[in-house]
């Protein structure tokens, strides 16, 4: 049997920073692929790491851009927090620029998207912490997204 995060079938983990562990994971009742960014357990006693937490998910989903992933769900499994986000399959601008420079043109194109979307978030008094290639993934279609916002 899968392991399961809330309702939320985890496949398996994409990725772990200082502050979470995001897993790929199946949404059963919206029949789609999220991602599942989980407090780790060290810090589940830690009432100012779980503030922290809950504020990042709050803070998000309140930000309404095209260039900012969304938040569809917030909760706890087994006293840890969880947010579930849309999952980017496109990888991030990190992995991109792994594979050789990018074009002065995609290089505009990827700035004017995501100024909107940090335009947004200051006018919200939200200042993105960790503004870095690793954290503006890429959906299906090669749009690029914040993420991260490293609160």
């Amino acid at each position: 049997m899968a392991e399961l995060i809330g309702r939320y079938e985890v496949i398996r983990q994409l990725g772990e920073g200082g502050m979470a562990v995001v897993y790929l994971a199946l949404d059963p009742a919206m029949k789609r692929q999220v991602a599942i960014k989980v407090l780790p357990r060290q810090f589940t006693h830690d009432s100012q790491f779980r503030a922290r937490f809950s504020r990042e998910a709050q803070v998000i989903a309140s930000l309404e851009h095209s260039a900012i992933v969304p938040v569809y769900d917030f909760g706890e499994s087994d006293e840890q927090p969880y947010i579930v986000m849309r999952y980017m399959p496109g990888g991030s601008l990190a992995d991109r620029m792994a594979q050789g420079p990018l074009s002065a043109a995609e290089i505009a194109s990827l700035f004017t998207r995501l100024a909107g979307a940090l335009d947004i978030a200051h006018k919200h008094g939200i200042v993105h912490r960790d503004l870095k290639p690793a954290n503006i993934l890429f959906d299906q279609q090669g749009e690029p997204y914040l993420s991260d916002f490293g609160i």
